[in-house]
């Protein structure tokens, strides 16, 4: 009998996540299946249930359940209770568990690096873990902005950091950039760019967009010989952590990079 698992988000169309885990279920040889389940808010409730009665063995959660999924659980880990968000979802002694490996997928390339300083831009569910990890990383000055600056200050009091307006970021100059908003993204977005200053005063960027590869920020960065690091070391990373979590067993990184790599460039 299959083990299922799968994706719960709202827009799931362009996920990667079925073809990594489904890939990575087969070079192991385990009988596992992973789905994707677009479920509308009002049947969140209905869902989760379902995931109590089914043999659904993990879940990964995305946008925009990561928050509205915890009082749903039974236990939720340290991580959550700081980030209040929740990416994975498993079984623990019959208790359904929510925990998040964004942090330790987001720290993944950068955590031999030393950064004092860094400029956050967005304030939506992946900051959270962005801020997390920052933090975990020891940056002693994080400032965030966003273009809902109300979102910001709320988000910048939670994590004890401070915050300037969205169209003052390109006044601050700091060791690293990090990019969680959405500008970049294939599509609509990709011809947006979330910094618009000639001038690049970062020592790095890190874009979370991983869809194209190398985004007009990645592009800024090389330019102004900055080093840049994609979003898609975070996705593997993070997704790598749930597949331990779930089978007790790794995969190759690179291996995910590369195989992700080829599909996003189809």
């Amino acid at each position: 009998m299959y083990q299922a698992y799968g994706v719960l988000g709202r827009s799931l169309k362009h996920s990667l996540s079925p073809l990594l885990h489904n890939r990575a279920f087969k070079e192991a040889g385990m009988h596992r299946v992973y789905f994707k389940w677009e479920i509308e808010p009002q049947d969140l409730k209905a869902f989760i249930k379902a995931v109590r009665i089914l043999p659904i063995a993990g879940v990964s959660v995305t946008i925009p359940y990561k928050e509205e999924v915890i009082p749903l659980l039974d236990q939720i880990s340290p991580e959550v209770q700081d980030i209040s968000a929740v990416n994975t979802i498993y079984w623990e002694n019959n208790s359904l568990c929510g925990t998040n490996t964004d942090w330790q997928g987001f720290l993944a390339p950068i955590e031999a690096m030393r950064f004092d300083s860094a400029l956050v831009l967005g304030a939506g569910g992946a900051c959270r873990a962005v801020l997390y990890g920052l933090k975990r990383l020891g940056v002693k000055r994080i400032v965030l902005t966003n273009r809902n600056e109300d979102k910001a200050l709320s988000l910048a009091r939670e994590f004890k950091i401070s915050t300037i307006s969205w169209l003052k970021r390109h006044d601050i100059s700091a060791d690293l950039l990090v990019n969680t908003t959405p500008l970049g993204t294939a599509g609509t977005m990709q011809e947006r760019i979330p910094w618009e200053k000639e001038e690049f005063p970062f020592k790095a960027a890190y874009d979370l967009v991983y869809n194209p590869l190398h985004t007009r920020l990645l592009k800024q960065a090389e330019k102004a010989g900055a080093q840049k690091i994609s979003g898609l070391d975070m996705f593997v990373h993070q997704a790598m952590e749930q597949f331990r979590l779930w089978t007790g067993q790794e995969f190759d990184p690179a291996w995910a990079v590369h195989l992700l790599s080829q599909r996003i460039k189809e």
